[in-house]
């Protein structure tokens, strides 16, 4: 079963007065998808008026200009811009209040148990509010998260929490209290280290996997886990699971007795849906023309 919950707001009026004491809860703007740990949602471009007293460590970033006037925990609305690329931080329990007008935005949402033992390592963390400036990463992520609303939510919660981990590591290496002393990741794992994990991807295919787990195998917190994965294979772990679950697909699919449906869920898909548009990325093809084409099942790719 998916961890995902998804949720569609009208966004009509996109206003929280700032001569009113600030909302304590996120405004139900945009396109949604959330876990009990975090959030993403892509916000649709317009004129806003915000003030809020933030219940979660929010990150967002911009596809385009966005211009007005705001405050980062503070009482004085200073001129504002926002480009691509770019991040705002508001973290939790921290206030919020601006007028602008706004390109289409992402927002990440993150709780504090998240920040700690997801990048962190279970040490103490705090974000700090302001903004980030232009990266070249920036932009790449709100690509992303557009790309897997667009897409099926293709990879799953998998993909999403390596992309909202990925972005919280920069934002605590760049603007929070461990800034200065943020261990950067190992750039590649042992050869045993990348066995353990490997095995248990194989041996756990079929469950509902996250970076956390796996990382606990290796002792590394999922950031550093993800970046010293992918250093050392050339892909980031949600694709290696995707294709070891096409690979099991793929052999199940040869018998006939298991509907497409039974197929999608003992190979970890989400849904049969999910199956099918992860087949169409990957192979060309659906798993019912695979299935009356007869093909060969495919190899999990071999790394190491």
């Amino acid at each position: 079963m998916s961890l995902l919950q998804e949720f569609l707001f009208d966004p009509t009026d996109r206003k929280i007065p700032l001569d009113q004491p600030p909302l304590e809860n996120l405004p139900q703007w945009g396109h949604w998808i959330e876990t009990p740990e975090y959030m993403v949602a892509i916000v649709p471009p317009g004129h806003l008026e915000v003030n809020l007293c933030s219940p979660l460590n929010l990150v967002a970033t911009s596809f385009g200009l966005t211009q007005g006037v705001a405050a980062f925990d503070s009482a004085r609305l200073k001129p504002y811009k926002a480009t691509p690329g770019g991040f705002d931080i508001v973290p939790q329990g921290s206030t919020y209040r601006s007028v602008e007008d706004a390109s289409c935005f992402v927002v990440f949402g993150y709780s504090q148990a998240f920040l700690s033992h997801s990048v962190a390592e279970g040490e103490t963390v705090e974000l700090l509010p302001g903004q980030i400036f232009k990266t070249h990463w920036g932009l790449s992520a709100a690509i992303a998260i557009q790309e897997f609303f667009d897409n099926g939510q293709l990879g799953g919660a998998f993909y999403l929490e390596s992309v909202v981990t990925a972005v919280l590591g920069q934002i605590i290496y760049q603007r929070s209290t461990l800034s200065q002393r943020f261990k950067r990741p190992p750039e590649f794992l042992e050869p045993q280290l990348l066995k353990n994990v490997l095995d248990y991807i194989r041996a756990n295919v079929s469950q509902s996997l996250n970076l956390s787990d796996i990382a606990t195998i290796i002792g590394l917190s999922p950031y550093h886990f993800a970046r010293a994965f992918k250093a050392t294979t050339g892909i980031p772990p949600y694709q290696y699971v995707l294709q070891c679950r096409v690979e099991l697909a793929q052999q199940l699919l040869q018998d006939k007795r298991q509907s497409l449906a039974e197929v999608a869920i003992e190979a970890g898909f989400g849904n049969q849906s999910h199956m099918t548009t992860v087949f169409r990325r990957v192979l060309q093809t659906t798993p019912k023309q695979y299935r009356e084409e007869k093909g060969l099942p495919g190899n999990c790719i071999s790394i190491g």
